[in-house]
């Protein structure tokens, strides 16, 4: 609980959200789904700002690329039917998988789930960094000065308390997110790019039960031509764990034959970059194991997926 709360806004604006979330004089934060934040014991939040009348809930597409309003449930990423499609359906799938309640989808937030980190348990996570998302932030400023009086040669009154307003506006990669984004930045939108039409994803996950937190998940996104890997990303993450691409592996898959021998030699080859943590749910050294198999299914499906794509024209890739 929010024992310390003594402001609650509700705002209409954009530009009067980041207003709020810019004060320097007391402690404000967004209000999104509420389903982390409410169950806070942080005493040092004295504000709150709530988001629903932002008109920041949709899904969009445009020629280059895919656009989540940061104010979409969960539940409406699960159900969406261009997002099912979307990257092999990884991104309805991993929304689903992010909680067994449907009453917490209902609620939650993508960017909400991004605010959170890895607090969220979100396999959404993952699968953002693997389809290389980007997240749009804005923050806002409020100066205020006193105008002097004009001189003989160019008159003019003075005026005292003259505001100036200004907002500003940046991209930041999902998989750098937590260490770039700024103190009161608030989170827009999320835009994927759009691959090539021989383009496949693929999503795995290990848990205790089917609808606990996952211990450890996998999302791959491959991209092939003529056989041979011309694009390869490949994340993990998990509950308590921050979602990291595996480059050495996807370096040396790329250029060589799409084929399982190439693919088994390139998991012996750099599964050693991969070390997880170790927290009380599950050992680092299970994760690692596990990741090996993980690994190995959602590439294997995925450039599956990509070379079959690839037989078929289509305008978008993914």
């Amino acid at each position: 609980m929010l024992l310390n709360l003594v402001e609650y806004h509700w705002a209409e604006h954009i530009d009067d959200a980041l207003l709020l979330l810019g004060r320097l004089d007391i402690k404000t934060v967004a209000l999104a789904g509420g389903t982390y934040l409410l169950g806070q014991q942080d005493d040092s939040i004295q504000a709150v700002v709530d988001l629903r009348d932002l008109g920041l809930a949709y899904v969009t597409e445009d020629t280059r690329s895919l656009h989540i309003g940061a104010m979409t449930t969960l539940q409406s990423i699960a159900d969406e039917p261009l997002l099912q499609e979307f990257a092999g359906g990884v991104l309805a799938q991993t929304a689903l998988a992010s909680s067994s309640s449907r009453l917490i989808r209902n609620c939650a937030t993508i960017g909400g789930t991004l605010g959170t980190g890895t607090a969220s348990q979100a396999d959404l996570l993952t699968a953002l960094v693997a389809l290389e998302a980007e997240v749009v932030v804005r923050s806002g400023s409020k100066t205020q000065v006193n105008l002097s009086g004009g001189t003989l040669e160019y008159p003019g009154l003075a005026l005292s308390g003259v505001i100036y307003k200004g907002k500003h506006e940046r991209r930041i990669s999902c998989a750098t997110f937590n260490l770039e984004r700024r103190p009161n930045e608030l989170i827009v939108e999320i835009i994927i790019p759009y691959n090539k039409a021989n383009n496949g994803a693929s999503f795995a996950r290990v848990g205790r039960t089917s609808t606990d937190a996952a211990l450890l998940n996998a999302v791959a996104q491959v991209e092939t031509q003529e056989g041979v890997y011309k694009h390869v990303c490949l994340a993990f993450g998990g509950v308590n764990m921050e979602p990291r691409r595996l480059a050495t592996l996807e370096r040396y898959l790329e250029g060589q034959p799409a084929d399982n021998q190439h693919l088994l030699a390139a998991l012996q080859a750099s599964i050693a970059e991969f070390h997880p943590p170790t927290d009380f749910r599950v050992s680092g050294s299970y994760r690692r194991v596990s990741g090996i198999n993980l690994a190995y299914h959602v590439l294997e499906e995925a450039t599956n997926l990509a070379q079959r794509r690839g037989m078929v024209p289509s305008g978008k890739g993914v």
